[in-house]
């Protein structure tokens, strides 16, 4: 149990075994004995772990962690991210869940209300998930992360930024398992509209995973098309001739982009391959690729059910050293969890010798 918390807190830091064994005087094979098991540390050395990697003695003594799988993450080691974002980002989503669960687990429970493991197609799949999280079948949604958070998915906002990986999900622990979702920073509002309701998708109809990696991202993607643009609706809001002109006027009110909206419009036959390709090429010819007019004055939603429950039996504002003291995470980490603001700087800065 505590080479897993001791290999936890190497992946939130995001080092190899080699140099966290350089920082603690000892060789890869000796960390990789202990995050093994082989190797039980003592009291001292335990000590010395602790201070290296900011984490507290407590941490390593708390036992098993609860189980919480790659879930879609895995999805990923098809594209070019590479495999060292990628298990940092779920070793902080790991102890995020941890945390989350601990609190949780203190307070009156929240019913999850998404179905799991679906096995309709993603266009009826996403009017069920509608159903299911009490929303109208043809209606905009506002504020979906509080509408997952309420219907029992927890959210985790991720520091940090990696181009090709906006974010995961999993269904995680046990007796029962979570619904989780984590989303990476660095990504406008409307691609992290776009992530949350494409990891929905995931947890929905991915669990278990019946298809290839390809086809599971390919059928997210319909169901984040259902989920946010109802076909019923989409029909009588695009008006033809549709341009970027027609789609400006509808995008304040659905909270996508136009590029989306784009997409949208092609699967729904409104317009054809070539007009879609089109109205892309105008879009980076006029903007760029990673950016839309406005996109900067609108602020992205942040997860909040965590410093609720923290503040809750914490206290407001947090008593964030007797939360240190309860969970064994380093302050830093916990700001970064609960979304509580701190000078500029990386999650975690590795001690050297």
């Amino acid at each position: 149990m505590i080479g897993q918390r001791i290999k936890l807190a190497r992946e939130v830091l995001g080092i190899t075994q080699s140099e966290l064994a350089k920082v603690l005087g000892t060789t890869q094979s000796g960390v990789a004995s202990m995050e093994a098991g082989i190797y039980q540390p003592s009291q001292k050395y335990l000590e010395t772990i602790a201070r290296r990697t900011g984490f507290t003695v407590s941490f390593f003594a708390k036992g098993e962690p609860p189980e919480f799988p790659f879930g879609s993450i895995l999805y990923r080691a098809q594209s070019a991210v590479k495999q060292a974002p990628r298990t940092k980002a779920h070793a902080i989503a790991h102890l995020g869940f941890e945390l989350a669960v601990s609190l949780a687990d203190r307070l009156k429970k929240i019913p999850v209300n998404i179905p799991k493991g679906s096995d309709e197609d993603p266009q009826r799949a996403a009017q069920i998930a509608r159903a299911s999280l009490g929303l109208s079948p043809d209606t905009p949604i506002r504020g979906i992360l509080r509408c997952l958070e309420r219907n029992g998915v927890m959210v985790f906002s991720i520091p940090m930024e990696v181009d090709g990986f906006d974010g995961f999900s999993a269904w995680a622990g046990r007796d029962p398992d979570r619904p989780v979702i984590a989303l990476l920073g660095g990504k406008t509002a409307y691609r992290e509209v776009f992530t949350s309701a494409e990891e929905l998708g995931h947890l929905v109809m991915h669990s278990p995973l019946r298809v290839d990696a390809k086809q599971a991202d390919k059928e997210a993607r319909a169901f984040a098309q259902e989920f946010l643009l109802p076909a019923e609706a989409m029909q009588g809001e695009m008006q033809r001739p549709i341009t970027l002109t027609s789609l400006s006027a509808i995008k304040p009110r659905w909270g996508v982009s136009l590029a989306f909206l784009a997409k949208r419009a092609e699967s729904l036959s409104l317009i054809n391959p070539n007009q879609h390709r089109y109205l892309i090429q105008q879009m980076r010819m006029n903007w760029g690729a990673k950016s839309e007019p406005g996109d900067e004055k609108v602020i992205a939603e942040k997860p909040l059910l965590i410093r609720k429950m923290a503040s809750m039996l914490y206290g407001d504002p947090i008593d964030l050293p007797r939360l240190v003291r309860d969970s064994g995470l380093p302050l830093a980490m916990l700001r970064d969890i609960l979304g509580i603001e701190q000078a500029p700087g990386k999650l975690l800065e590795f001690k050297k010798a």
